[in-house]
């Protein structure tokens, strides 16, 4: 059985405390659209909160949840795991200037592979990158930024792992990634050079990776077309490197299969559909609190729970 034709990132999820905090910093500070104002399945009292540029379609989002009572994620010196946004090429001066204007600490670095960037972090740390890509393509206007230099989206996703080796398998053997270059411990992967089409991977100088907090990633979901290949993914898991995914889970926007890879993290293969559009028209999305078919009975107690967003 060969690997299925690569399609990236479905999303990465991280864990945030305070969500009109959140909310302020990826929407008026980098300009992303929220895409969906829902809630956690097992934790419908914590928001789960999905970015993107690109009008609801699957591919490439950030999304969150927000638990208020999390502690921060333990920082160790060797850490180096980030998201990197795609902007145009030129426009990495102009970034700079408004988040330093906006009082946003930030700094040029290069990129494991060379590419320019700035760095920052979010409200509860979680490391970032604006990378410089592509000239031209543009992005989406709003909060005060022109189109020319607005993140097109999500680059990509940096782990840090102890047994790259194993991660690299799953990669190009079930995710149909391939490896596209290696710089000192980091290896580079690419699915396609769209939003959310590139991995980095970096090898760890021993087996302890961070536990669980605010700012840190929860877990990381790569796009599956449909259920049949979800299945196909599964099979190539168990035979490839012999782990099982877990039973389908409905999420309402999509259907989705976990597992533990290296190191621990959790890995979820999600399908492109029925996605976002489902309960909510392109022009309005983000705008008001949806809720699977589920829990919408539990309307009037979970707005009592959550607070309040803009």
């Amino acid at each position: 059985m060969s690997p299925v034709s690569g399609r990236g990132l479905h999303h990465v999820t991280v864990v945030a405390t305070d969500p009109g905090r959140n909310l302020d910093f990826y929407r008026h500070v980098l300009g992303l659209r929220l895409e969906k104002r829902t809630v956690t399945h097992e934790d419908p009292g914590a928001y789960h909160l999905m970015y993107g540029q690109n009008d609801g379609r699957p591919g490439g989002h950030l999304t969150f949840f927000s638990w208020r009572s999390a502690a921060p994620a333990p920082r160790q010196p060797d850490d180096v795991e980030f998201l990197s946004f795609a902007v145009d090429a030129a426009a990495l001066d102009w970034w700079e200037e408004r988040l330093d204007r906006m009082k946003v600490a930030c700094h040029r670095e290069a990129m494991p592979s060379g590419a320019p960037a700035i760095t920052l972090q979010d409200p509860d740390g979680t490391a970032l990158a604006l990378v410089g890509g592509l000239a031209g393509r543009g992005g989406r206007e709003g909060a005060g930024i022109p189109g020319a230099f607005a993140i097109h989206g999500l680059r990509a996703v940096a782990l840090s792992l102890h047994d790259t080796d194993l991660m690299a398998v799953i990669l190009t053997e079930v995710l149909g990634y391939a490896e596209t270059g290696r710089c000192g411990d980091w290896t580079a992967f690419s699915a396609h050079d769209q939003a959310g089409g590139e991995f980095l991977l970096h090898r760890r100088g021993d087996d302890r990776r961070a536990r669980l907090g605010a700012g840190s990633i929860h877990h990381v979901a790569f796009r599956t077309s449909d259920d049949e290949t979800q299945a196909r993914m599964a099979a190539l898991l168990k035979s490839r490197v012999g782990i099982e995914a877990s039973p389908v889970k409905d999420r309402f926007y999509f259907r989705s299969i976990y597992f533990r890879g290296p190191d621990g993290i959790l890995i979820e293969m999600a399908t492109d559909g029925p996605g976002l559009l489902i309960d909510e028209a392109r022009d309005n999305l983000g705008e008001r609190l949806v809720l699977p078919p589920g829990l919408e009975g539990r309307r009037d107690e979970l707005l009592r729970l959550l607070p309040p967003l803009g």
